[in-house]
């Protein structure tokens, strides 16, 4: 465990290529099961304030063994941080993959994916770096690209996905404007040109005209909910890329095992240290709460467990005493009156907002010494984590 940047992901590197090292057996799948970490890293881990190469997502690979040899892994993946696609803070990047693409792909090969200068993308804020950087972000494209054939991805796939990444990028230039003539909302003229480069055949489905009746909400706020829906399509597109290269990563490592011989597994999990960023959304809480529970675990085995077995075996010990974390999971995951059980019941209410919900947060833990309530108008509630104390944000 660790905060961001302590080097977990560094340690689950180091650690699977000792057992890769160790291994002497089926050198090719090895290899494979090794380009499996710099492939997950260019579409899961981005530029954070406190690491150049934090990963954004949660893995755990198993891998499997017969007499003392990989025979095959299987990879999960947790929590991919979508929000990212399309907003980052102050400071922050995008996912690396759409770095290394403007610096690795050839011109013709831009014009082929509708890719124009880099400055002129919403997503990823027109920041590109020096050339040192565009240099860097060259070679490491080359090495996504050789991890793609490596694991077994073919030529056509990888052609595909990437399309889908550059529309993806244009879609994030869409806007909207208001229909004067019926009220509705459309695609502004302006950005026309950029919902055709996002793919027109498959994402114009999902555009179609908002009417604001007297009764309904002002144009502004349905050009708004546009955009919130805009950024909704770019987010699980992109996550259903990033979910497609994982399964098709589990079908290209699946083991060929004699089912006359014990299979045995090592498991590794690297998944995201504790955060508290300027602003902290949904996803800081859930990766907080995982840090919670593998806390709670690590308390519970080194300190509970151990001092109950020298109890029972009648030994001297002194007792340690620890910062037992557990009311913290229960105001967070108890049910039906924790945080995400509450978060939940507003969620399905079709009235409820931002401002329901934190209210709703206050007066179900008012007196917490777990929890307190933002000061002023601030939309949001703070944590107070095993860790230290963390504001999210609401809106």
């Amino acid at each position: 465990s660790g905060e961001s940047g302590a080097g977990k992901t560094e340690s689950t590197k180091l650690l699977l290529q000792h057992i890769m090292n160790l291994c002497k057996g089926n050198s090719q799948l090895e290899q494979q099961i090794l380009q499996v970490n710099p492939l997950l890293e260019a579409f899961g881990n981005a530029q954070t304030v406190m690491n150049d190469n934090s990963s954004r997502f949660g893995k755990y690979i198993q891998l499997r063994f017969q007499k003392n040899r990989v025979q095959g892994a299987k990879l999960s993946e947790y929590l991919l941080e979508k929000s990212r696609v399309v907003q980052q803070d102050t400071g922050e990047r995008n996912f690396h993959i759409f770095y290394y693409m403007f610096a690795g792909l050839s011109s013709e090969q831009k014009e082929m994916y509708g890719l124009l200068d880099p400055s002129l993308y919403r997503y990823i804020s027109g920041w590109f770096g020096t050339q040192e950087v565009a240099e860097r972000w060259q070679h490491k494209y080359q090495e996504v690209c050789n991890a793609l054939d490596m694991v077994g991805f073919q030529e056509q796939e990888q052609v595909d996905m990437q399309a889908i990444l550059a529309g993806v990028l244009s879609l994030g230039n869409v806007t909207f404007e208001p229909e004067e003539s019926n009220g509705s909302v459309k695609v502004s003229e302006a950005s026309r040109g950029w919902l055709k480069a996002a793919a027109v055949d498959v994402l114009s489905q999902f555009v179609c005209p908002v009417l604001c009746s007297p009764v309904s909400p002002s144009v502004s706020r349905c050009c708004s909910l546009c955009a919130d829906a805009r950024d909704s399509i770019a987010k699980v597109a992109y996550g259903r890329v990033f979910g497609w290269i994982v399964c098709k990563i589990n079908e290209l490592l699946a083991e060929n095992v004699d089912p006359e011989v014990e299979l045995r597994e090592i498991g590794i999990l690297d998944i995201f240290g504790f955060e508290n960023f300027a602003v902290n959304r949904f996803e800081q809480l859930c990766i907080n709460l995982a840090n919670e529970q593998l806390q709670h675990f690590f308390n519970h085995h080194i300190f509970q467990l151990e001092q109950a077995a020298y109890k029972e075996e009648g030994l001297h010990w002194e007792t340690i005493t620890f910062n037992n974390n557990e009311p913290i999971l229960n105001l967070l995951l108890a049910k039906p009156l924790g945080l995400l059980s509450l978060l939940d019941e507003q969620s399905a209410f079709p009235q409820a907002t931002d401002k329901t919900f934190v209210d709703k947060l206050n007066s179900s833990f008012k007196g917490s010494l777990h929890f307190q309530p933002a000061r002023g108008h601030v939309l949001g509630f703070s944590i107070i984590h095993y860790a230290g104390k963390v504001c999210t944000a609401c809106r």
